[in-house]
């Protein structure tokens, strides 16, 4: 945790415009499904599996529930950055692999459209190695991989779970060419769309691990603010400090420090 601290000091210094740094407790950095994924009509609501969720650590749309109560807080800390500033589109990424950024980025999900002054719509961009349907235990009959490869209509490649508020855009396939896919003028637009569409929609792309592809930096350009996974134990100094390095010219709105039993550390 010293090394992290220290790291997270310099953040302070060298980014006044980060706004906040939230603990969570752990959350799992990969899905666990119970049997097969539960299919649905991308048209209709989706049910989910209770047990899925619990497995996945996908707690948020609980009631008096510590882990809930952390991604209210930072919920609300959102919620302050968007009134302020109008960020409404959020890329949601980590270091590494493991370190539980789509469990995050879910959690975050789920607690802000309990709100109701907004809808919000998760984006799976970790397009090599898609994860947020089995997160949610469900196999989407359209993704992104329709959308680019078979002209499918985004329409009909949403995904609606039996959670108020929430619409998923998966990825059905994986995309090897990823970070070139993401740098093409077709995905700015279709960012453009998923943004202007709905003024009270906010965008969370689950986006891959920072130094591990190159497909942030690609779509970067296209989102209002950055949220940084760091998880305590795993994340080193030298990686959160070269995760700021190529994050110097964006908006990085905050960094949530997983996996920790600490309370929040404000910036």
């Amino acid at each position: 945790m010293d090394r992290l601290e220290k790291a997270l000091e310099k953040a302070r210094q060298a980014r006044q415009e980060a706004h906040a740094v939230v603990a969570t407790p752990p959350v799992s950095s990969s899905p666990v499904g119970e049997g097969a994924p539960r299919p649905g009509p991308a048209a209709g609501l989706v049910p989910v599996d209770a047990k899925v969720f619990e497995r996945n650590r996908l707690f948020a749309q609980r009631q008096r529930d510590n882990v809930a109560d952390i991604f209210r807080i930072l919920r609300s800390k959102v919620l302050q950055i968007i009134s302020k500033s109008n960020i409404r589109t959020f890329a949601v990424t980590s270091a590494n692999y493991g370190d539980g950024k789509s469990t995050v980025a879910l959690n975050l999900a789920i607690s802000l459209a309990a709100d109701v002054k907004q809808t919000v719509l998760v984006v799976d961009l970790d397009l090599r190695k898609p994860s947020i349907h089995e997160y949610l235990g469900i196999t989407p009959n359209a993704g992104l991989a329709d959308y680019f490869m078979r002209d499918v209509p985004v329409p009909q490649c949403l995904v609606r779970p039996e959670i108020e508020r929430l619409v998923v855009l998966p990825v059905n396939g994986a995309i090897d060419n990823s970070s070139e896919l993401l740098g093409t003028p077709r995905m700015a637009a279709l960012a453009l769309e998923l943004k202007e569409r709905y003024a009270d929609r906010i965008v969370i792309y689950d986006m891959p691990p920072l130094l591990v592809q190159d497909d942030v930096i690609a779509f970067l350009p296209n989102v209002d603010g950055v949220l940084l996974v760091a998880r305590e134990g795993k994340t080193t100094q030298e990686d959160l400090t070269q995760c700021l390095y190529d994050l110097q010219s964006t908006n990085l709105v905050g960094v949530v420090l997983n996996d920790t039993r600490e309370k929040m550390v404000p910036v």
